[in-house]
């Protein structure tokens, strides 16, 4: 694939933003596979953002919610994968603590120990104790998230 022009490059980058939130980091990415880099790089993401197609406090809302409700990921995980993409924490922090009710967030924890619970054939308690906490470690809830919900 040949490079693209930066004219081209800018309207690929706004169809590819218009389809999906996205976030610097991920337009930063594309521009580079299709041979933008540098200042070229830089403006086409200026001009992006001011035009509304980037909006990366838009971008972490929809990134929480959707990490939080539907991969039914838990904290840690979710900002692992926000300091990835390279948002500052200063931004997701605040967000983190609107967007996640505790009390959904607390069932969701439960309903996926359940489920894992259901799946495991093993019947030493001490063993399946172990796999539910590392299984719900693994979906980003902290020890102590775990350890409180774990014998419900």
């Amino acid at each position: 694939m040949k490079p693209l022009s930066p004219t081209e490059a800018l309207a690929k980058a706004a169809s590819f933003c218009s389809k999906g939130e996205h976030c610097i980091a991920d337009v930063n990415e594309k521009l580079r596979q299709w041979g933008i880099e540098g200042q070229e790089s830089q403006e086409i993401v200026k001009h992006l953002c001011q035009q509304g197609f980037i909006d990366e406090g838009r971008y972490t809302k929809a990134y929480i919610n959707d990490k939080y409700r539907f991969a039914k990921w838990g904290r840690i995980k979710i900002e692992q994968g926000l300091r990835q993409k390279q948002i500052p924490t200063s931004m997701f922090r605040p967000l983190m603590d609107k967007i996640i009710d505790m009390e959904e967030y607390t069932q969701i924890l439960r309903d996926l120990l359940q489920q894992k619970r259901k799946m495991l054939k093993e019947r030493d308690d001490y063993t399946i104790k172990g796999k539910l906490i590392r299984f719900a470690l693994q979906r980003g809830f902290t020890y102590e998230e775990v350890l409180c919900n774990i014998d419900d």
